[in-house]
């Protein structure tokens, strides 16, 4: 019996010898993490911070007088070899334009108003070293106003305003050195409308008799496809495929030559406020083509 209880002692012993301590075991998991590593788990990684982005620079406002500048150099009208009848230069008449004149010390320039126009106030930017005056012109009729200038020396600048009962002229004069100087500037006026629907009359009251050719280069696609009148009034119809940039300025011919004369683009047509016996489309400067209209009957 005591041999027995050795035993048994002894047994144990070699078993409490052989077991190895275990830690006690975290309640819920079964399993014990570390501090270091649970924070490692639950820490959520700070979030990379994004680039900022470029500032957008505010334009630049350019200064006024540049502005200025540059809306005037948009605006000025200067000589195309195409807007000549001999030495008159007929500049298109824009509102808010600056049509350029080349002057000279030793010669008058002439600027034609459109017939009937009345000249109702002019100023110039310098009165002093600019002559600048009225005078009229042209036949009895149709009377026309004439402003002529003229510069003392050269290498001069201003500006001329023309005040009429139709429309405001702004004109910046050059004085220039040497023998080249606008004699005469004028103005064409189209103005672009819409036919009515009565705009033009019934058919039985219409003139068709008029003569159409080219009497210089060669027959430009703008030739008109016919031209009649109602007796007050005169009609210039141009061919469909024509645009209206490549319409020529029309001339009115008189005893006295080849006169600019004022008309209105609606669509394809001219409508010119007016009869004539003779007038001419002209469109070039060196070698121009001419096309002349002659209304069949008319005495010359």
């Amino acid at each position: 019996m005591k041999r027995l209880v050795s035993l048994l002692l002894a047994s144990s012993a070699l078993a409490a010898c052989a077991t190895t301590e275990i830690a006690p075991v975290a309640e819920g998991d079964g399993v014990e993490t570390g501090e270091a590593e649970l924070r490692g788990m639950l820490e959520v990684a700070a979030p990379t911070p994004l680039p900022e982005p470029p500032r957008q620079r505010r334009g630049r406002e350019a200064p006024p007088l540049q502005v200025l500048a540059e809306a005037n150099t948009a605006a000025r009208q200067r000589p195309t070899r195409d807007a000549f009848n001999q030495a008159r230069h007929v500049f298109t008449y824009q509102p808010g334009a600056i049509f350029e004149l080349y002057t000279n010390p030793n010669y008058i320039s002439t600027i034609l108003l459109e017939p009937g126009e009345t000249l109702t106030d002019i100023a110039a930017g310098d009165t002093s070293r600019w002559m600048v005056t009225e005078a009229t012109g042209e036949s009895e009729a149709e009377p026309r106003t004439i402003v002529l200038v003229k510069p003392q020396t050269s290498g001069l600048r201003t500006n001329i305003v023309l005040i009429t009962d139709r429309r405001t002229y702004l004109v910046e004069a050059v004085s220039q050195a040497g023998q080249t100087y606008a004699a005469q500037v004028a103005w064409s006026y189209p103005r672009n409308a819409v036919v009515g629907a009565g705009g033009i009359p019934s058919i039985d009251r219409l003139n068709f008799s008029y003569r159409v050719r080219t009497v210089r280069g060669r027959a430009p696609g703008w030739t008109p496809s016919r031209v009649f009148d109602d007796g007050r009034r005169t009609w210039i119809e141009f061919p469909a495929g024509v645009a209206a940039g490549d319409m020529p300025p029309l001339f009115v011919i008189t005893g006295e030559g080849a006169e600019i004369t004022n008309y209105r683009v609606q669509g394809q047509r001219y409508v010119v406020d007016r009869l004539f016996d003779r007038a001419e489309l002209r469109l070039g400067a060196r070698s121009p083509q001419v096309v002349r209209i002659d209304r069949q009957g008319a005495r010359r």
